[in-house]
C-alpha cells in the first residue's frame, strides 16, 4: 500500500494512518484476487481487505456517495448488505472526499496532489471549470496525467468493461479516472445489471460498475428523506439480482468513493455576505464543505488571518503549504490555491457571486474529513 503522511494537527479529522487502507487500494486488492502478477495488483492490500485470491474474474462495484456510516446506519432497508454486515469493512477515502477526487483516486491509486482532481469545481482562467464534465477545459488525460489501472491493465492485453450511463462515456472524469477501459452504456440499474453480467458471462477479466443515484438523491432531497430511503432499497434489491445472475469464479467488490451529511442552513457562510472573509479574496472555487480560496496578489497571509478569525473552530483552514499533508505531492496544491477550507459540524462556506442558487441550497453535502464523510465501505460479495 501506498505511503502517506498526514501529520497535520487537526483536532476531530477523521484521517488514515500511514498504513490504513484507503480507496486507492481497493483495485490493487481485487486485482490480487486474479493474478498477483498484474500491473497494479498488490497482495499486501488484499490481505489488507479481506479480498482472497483465486478468482478468475472480477466485479467493481462503487456506489457513490453511500458512505460506511449511511450504510450501516440504514442496514435495515438492506437485506442483502445486512447479511453480509460483519464482513463490511471500514476504509478512508481521500481528502476531499468528493467525487471527482475519490474516483479518480480509486482509478488511479494516486492521490489528488498528483491527479489534479481535487474538488468539484476548480478555478480555470478567469473563471471555473466543473472537474466532473471538464466543459471548456483541457483534455481529461491533459489535466490529470497520471496512467489509469485499466491504461496499464490494457498495454498487457486484459480487457477491461466499464458499465455506467451512456451520457458518462465522454465526460471528463470518465477521461480522468477510467480510461483504457471499454465503456457499456448501460441507465437503469436493471441495464446496468444485465449489462454487468454479460461482460462477466463473455470472460471479461475485470468489470466496473458504477451507481450515483444514491448520491443525486442525497444532493436533491437530503440523507435519509424518502427519496434517498428509495434509492438504497432500489438499489439493494439491484444487488441481489446482480448476484444471484454471476457465474463461477467472479470476485464481487462493493465500495463507495465517500460519505455525505446534511448541512444546516444557519451554518452556511456566504463568502459574497461577509466582509471579513470576502476580503483579498479573487474567488473562491471547490464546494461548500471543502473550499477553494483564491487570495488576490499579495493579500495570502492577510486572508488566511481573517478567515482563521471569522470561521474559528467552525472550519479546518490548510494553508497551502500544509496541503500535501492531506493531498500529496504534486500541482493540486496549487490548483486548490491558497487555502483549502474544510467544514466542521453541519456547516459550509459558500460563494453567491460563483455558485448557483441551487446548489447553494442543496441539503446533502460532503468533501471534508469527519468520519461520515470519509468513511467508506468495502466488502467483498462473492
Amino acid at each position: 500500500m501506498s505511503e502517506r503522511a498526514m501529520t497535520l494537527d487537526m483536532p476531530g479529522a477523521d484521517l488514515p494512518g500511514a498504513a490504513d487502507p484507503t480507496i486507492t487500494d481497493v483495485i490493487p486488492a481485487a486485482l490480487a484476487a486474479i493474478d498477483p502478477t498484474l500491473p497494479g495488483a498488490s497482495a499486501k492490500a488484499a490481505r489488507a481487505l479481506g479480498i482472497e485470491a483465486g478468482a478468475g474474474q472480477i466485479l467493481l462495484i462503487l456506489v457513490d456517495g453511500f458512505g460506511y456510516e449511511l450504510m450501516m446506519d440504514h442496514l435495515g432497508h438492506t437485506p442483502t448488505l445486512r447479511s453480509v454486515r460483519t464482513d463490511i469493512r471500514s476504509i478512508h477515502t481521500i481528502v476531499p472526499s468528493t467525487t471527482s477526487a475519490a474516483i479518480t483516486a480509486f482509478g488511479t491509486g494516486a492521490r489528488p496532489g498528483a491527479t489534479n482532481m481535487v474538488g468539484f469545481s476548480v478555478v480555470y482562467g478567469d473563471g471555473l471549470m466543473n472537474l466532473l464534465a471538464m466543459e471548456g477545459g483541457p483534455a481529461p488525460a491533459q489535466w490529470q496525467p497520471v496512467p489509469t489501472y485499466f491504461e496499464r491493465l490494457g498495454a498487457q492485453g486484459v480487457d477491461c468493461a466499464v458499465v455506467s450511463p451512456a451520457r458518462f462515456a465522454g465526460s471528463g472524469l470518465t477521461g480522468a479516472a477510467l480510461r483504457g477501459a471499454r465503456h457499456v452504456p448501460a441507465d437503469t440499474l436493471e441495464q446496468r445489471v444485465s449489462a454487468a453480467l454479460r461482460e462477466l458471462r463473455a470472460g471479461t477479466p475485470v468489470v466496473y460498475l458504477y451507481w450515483s443515484e444514491i448520491d443525486h438523491s442525497g444532493h436533491s432531497h437530503g440523507v435519509a428523506s424518502d427519496a434517498w430511503i428509495g434509492q438504497v432499497e432500489q438499489f439493494d434489491a439491484g444487488l441481489s439480482t446482480l448476484l444471484r445472475g454471476l457465474p463461477g469464479g467472479v470476485r464481487t467488490v462493493l465500495t463507495a468513493d465517500h460519505g455525505m451529511i446534511n448541512v444546516e442552513r444557519d451554518s452556511i457562510v456566504d463568502v459574497a455576505a461577509t466582509p471579513a472573509l470576502r476580503e483579498g479574496v479573487r474567488i473562491v472555487a471547490g464546494e461548500t464543505r471543502a473550499a477553494h480560496v483564491h487570495a488576490q496578489e499579495g493579500c495570502a497571509s492577510e486572508v488566511e488571518a481573517r478567515w482563521r478569525e471569522a470561521l474559528g473552530e467552525s472550519a479546518w483552514i490548510v494553508s497551502r503549504s500544509q496541503m500535501p499533508a492531506l493531498i500529496g505531492e504534486g500541482s493540486g496544491a496549487s490548483i486548490i490555491g491558497d487555502l483549502l477550507v474544510l467544514s466542521r459540524g453541519r456547516g459550509g462556506v459558500v460563494d453567491s457571486r460563483t455558485q448557483s442558487a441551487s446548489a447553494i441550497a442543496m441539503p446533502g453535502i460532503h468533501g471534508s474529513v469527519t468520519s461520515t464523510e470519509m468513511r467508506i465501505p468495502v466488502v467483498t460479495l462473492s
